[in-house]
């Protein structure tokens, strides 16, 4: 499942650029794609973290998918919140150290299956979709200007959480392998 996962993601990924683009160019649309666009950046970030182990073995698999799961749930509501301007609860004020905790387990689970043969960015996609929901949820604009919000968060996150994740993840793989 994995393998035909990962012959649709980049037609996906150009397909929902095309929109993005030519939806940004259409000054009444733009408000509402900005809040599809909050909704759909983070499920695409975990769903592409947790598909390399679908067919890993279960005491693998589980907790990858587990850790999935909180990162998603936990981004969705925070794309929530700033989309349609809720109160933050008492999960939106954990959030930021549920994900301190989830980070290490996305290194430990990086590592778990490159040590099993998985070439996976687990660390470098849930990094992404965490750093989107912080940054989205102190940071979007209301209103029309919600589309930019969103891409501006889409780019804070890349930059960072994918690119902090990646080199994480990356130089724990080596450390790991190296022993």
């Amino acid at each position: 499942m994995s393998e035909a996962f990962s012959r649709v993601r980049l037609p996906l990924l150009l397909f929902s650029l095309l929109l993005l683009v030519g939806g940004s160019k259409l000054d009444s649309v733009r408000p509402f794609e900005g809040e599809v666009v909050a909704f759909v950046i983070p499920a695409v970030a975990v769903f592409s973290a947790v598909a390399p182990f679908t067919d890993a073995h279960p005491s693998l698999r589980n907790p990858v998918f587990g850790l999935g799961a909180v990162v998603l749930t936990l981004s969705e509501l925070a794309a929530y919140h700033a989309v349609f301007e809720a109160a933050p609860g008492v999960l939106a004020l954990a959030t930021p150290i549920v994900f301190a905790l989830a980070l290490p387990t996305a290194v430990w689970g990086e590592v778990a299956g490159a040590r099993r043969g998985l070439r996976s960015r687990l660390c470098a996609w849930l990094g992404l979709a965490m750093v989107f929901a912080l940054y989205f949820r102190g940071h979007a604009a209301r209103g029309d200007n919600l589309f930019g919000s969103v891409f501006a968060a889409f780019f804070v996150a890349l930059l960072l959480g994918g690119g902090v994740g990646l080199c994480l993840g990356e130089a724990a793989v080596r450390r790991a392998r190296s022993i």
